[in-house]
């Protein structure tokens, strides 16, 4: 493909780390300054089944996992170049691999950037466990599972609205999306849009060449404030969520790990995924 506009910036995360109150502030910088969580209009789902069905005309529920990866990258090629908008946010949380071809699974061709979202495994544990109704110590085995999935399937079939996603234990995740990619990455940290909101949220807005004056991101970070959006889920719902959990939103806060990790699993953590967490100043 050659001429080809370069449309798709990639909302990257491992999951649990801000993806969402990011989304959440783009759909109010697009739209007039509200956000409703049931609506955010400012991405796709790079696991999405609807898109992939969208455009291969076909019902996927039985193909497996590669063949999946393999028409992913020229199915988001192809909503690229059918996208009457300038840009198009899609949301993902597989980790950066290559397909059975030796492709990327996400498709160099129409990718603009790419916004890697990264926040302190030790916390990601609490909210992690939240989301999935598992204990602090099963949280702490997927954060360490080099092979994790998430989206699981019943065998091989694909009865979820998602597919299955590799993620890779926490480090190699971080490892895949922050190494020499064929299209520009920032790195944001979670912690930076808690404790320096609009400095961060600003400098993500001029990396990815949007317009907007600084009066128009204040309001956005303020129309998706968490507890703004802790509040929305409380009152509604939140559709995004295919677990069975009692929130999506938590607390949104950091440094939770302290009073809710016990030493051993802290160690169990830093042991593991010490290298890229100084890398990070965790």
């Amino acid at each position: 493909m050659t001429n080809v506009p370069k449309k798709i910036i990639w909302l990257a995360s491992y999951p649990k780390s801000g993806n969402t109150w990011f989304r959440a502030f783009l759909t109010a910088l697009f739209g007039d300054c509200s956000v409703d969580i049931n609506e955010m209009n400012a991405s796709v789902a790079f696991s999405s089944k609807a898109i992939f069905e969208h455009f291969t005309d076909m019902d996927s529920s039985n193909l497996y996992e590669d063949e999946v990866k393999l028409l992913q990258p020229e199915i988001f090629n192809e909503a690229a170049l059918h996208l009457q908008e300038e840009r198009m946010f899609v949301k993902i949380h597989d980790a950066y691999i290559l397909n059975k071809a030796g492709r990327p699974i996400v498709p160099t061709e129409t990718s603009k950037c790419a916004l890697y979202f990264i926040r302190n495994p030790l916390d990601i544990v609490g909210s992690f466990a939240n989301h999935k109704e598992t204990s602090f110590q099963e949280a702490i085995n997927d954060i360490n599972n080099p092979m994790l999935r998430v989206s699981m399937q019943n065998e091989h079939s694909s009865t979820n609205t998602q597919f299955r996603q590799l993620i890779y234990d926490w480090s190699e995740h971080v490892i895949s999306w922050t190494g020499v990619l064929p299209f520009p990455v920032m790195v944001i940290r979670y912690e930076d849009m808690l404790m320096d909101s609009f400095a961060t949220f600003r400098k993500a807005v001029e990396f990815m060449r949007l317009k907007a004056s600084e009066e128009d991101i204040l309001h956005a970070i303020n129309a998706s404030n968490f507890d703004k959006l802790k509040e929305m889920e409380e009152k509604s719902g939140f559709r995004e969520m295919e677990t069975k959990s009692k929130s999506f939103f938590r607390s949104g806060s950091m440094g939770n790990w302290k009073k809710e990790l016990t030493d051993e699993q802290v160690e169990s953590i830093t042991d593991r995924h010490r290298l890229i967490m100084s890398r990070y100043n965790y």
